[in-house]
């Protein structure tokens, strides 16, 4: 049976009153966990330098995989109890195309989407994505409708309500490297072009990019409204209409405010990886907004130290906020942990890989949603030397996660 957007929005408002007729019951992480790689697993892969969640699969990409030539990148498919599905490559793959690199894999609304930013099918490093079915067969391959050199259209990419929205970091409509982005509709179809409303040169708007609960938010982590690189993002509704500009309450420079972003589960999340929270150096932070862009609460990680990076990756599903915190130290340096939060920011649990390693990196990439977590250690060597891997974990069932799991049967 097909859905109409009028159907769906009925149904989630049906979903959202018998949503607050339970008790708001958060569960923690369940003790078990799931480590995967790829079923041909090599060194020098990077398998982990994506992943996403959603719509019952869990994708992970390996940008440096070289099936169609030297990094020419490939993706997989595993259900979510961490069983490989399918391992998918673009049809005109070709070398250097980094198919699958970080942040550059989506699920959501019934499909699968696969950034190749450096894709030269139009001119060098132009860049293209991907869009799959949740069986792995390509659909389409879009690009931009007025590519140029260098854009990395597919550096970013997102996939959910309804639409596919794709990042150009290095487009230059509003100066060198000010950085746009695209939305298109689920068979590929381009909807809209979007950049800030008031861009500029090296803002690197379209970094981060992220679609859900009814809206697109994009990052542009070195804008300056409050400093040098402090960074800023943006919220839209659906067809690309601007509603607000957000930046971080106490922003400063170098603070690089929209590194990352997140929407889902009616908030927004944007990670600052280089705030000095506290006067540590780059320990980083993230913020949490409602869908208008209202700032609800800041978050560090409760044992944060310098250079952590936390905030690298932030991500929101079944009613968690996950963040990583790239090089924290706690199995060795760099090798990285994950924190998770309710939707008000209280911290409800700290997570590192069991057989965690020194620069490791676990956390490099996170997904959250379908009751999983899925966060990657890009960087892991147990199958070769940065072969890379990635881990599930289940999260307790709540009613966050027992809708989520009824809306994503309707696949918007």
């Amino acid at each position: 049976m097909a859905y109409t957007v009028d159907d769906i929005l009925v149904i989630n408002n049906e979903a959202a009153v018998i949503h607050e007729s339970f008790p708001q019951i958060i569960g923690t992480t369940q003790s078990t966990q799931t480590k995967i790689t790829a079923s041909d697993v090599a060194a020098e892969d990077v398998f982990g330098a994506a992943v996403a969640v959603g719509s019952g699969r869990i994708v992970v990409g390996a940008s440096q995989d070289d099936d169609n030539g030297e990094n020419s990148g490939s993706a997989y498919i595993f259900d979510l109890d961490g069983n490989e599905l399918a391992k998918i490559t673009a049809s005109d793959g070709a070398l250097s195309d980094f198919f699958g690199d970080t942040d550059g894999v989506a699920v959501g609304s019934g499909r699968i989407v696969v950034g190749a930013w450096g894709n030269d099918d139009v001119v060098d490093n132009s860049g293209s994505a991907y869009i799959f079915d949740l069986d792995g067969n390509e659909l389409a391959k879009i690009t931009a409708s007025d590519a140029a050199e260098n854009d990395n259209f597919g550096w970013r990419v997102a996939a959910g309500s309804g639409r596919i929205v794709v990042g150009s970091r290095w487009n230059d409509d509003n100066g060198t490297d000010s950085g746009s982005a695209y939305i298109f509709d689920l068979d590929g179809n381009e909807l809209a072009k979007i950049t800030a409303s008031d861009g500029a040169e090296f803002d690197f708007f379209g970094y981060s990019v992220a679609v859900g609960s009814g809206r697109i938010v994009v990052g542009a982590p070195l804008d300056d409204d409050n400093g040098p690189n402090s960074g800023s993002a943006y919220i839209f509704d659906l067809d690309g209409n601007q509603l607000t500009k957000i930046t971080a309450s106490d922003g400063a420079a170098s603070d690089e405010f929209g590194f990352s972003v997140a929407v889902g589960s009616g908030r927004i999340v944007v990670g600052a990886v280089l705030d000095d929270d506290d006067v540590v150096v780059n320990s980083g932070s993230a913020y949490i907004f409602d869908l208008d862009g209202n700032e609800l609460a800041k978050i560090t990680a409760s044992d944060g130290a310098a250079g952590d990076w936390f905030g690298h990756s932030v991500s929101i599903g079944s009613g968690r906020i996950v963040v990583s915190s790239l090089f924290d130290g706690e199995n060795g340096p760099n090798s990285g942990s994950i924190y998770i939060f309710d939707l008000d920011g209280k911290q409800l649990d700290k997570i590192t890989a069991s057989d965690g390693a020194a620069e490791d990196r676990f956390g490099y990439s996170t997904a959250v949603g379908s009751g999983r977590i899925v966060v990657s250690s890009v960087f892991d060597s147990d199958n070769g030397t940065n072969a890379g891997s990635a881990y599930i974990y289940s999260l307790s069932e709540d009613h966050n996660i027992y809708w989520e799991r009824i809306l994503d049967t309707y696949k918007y």
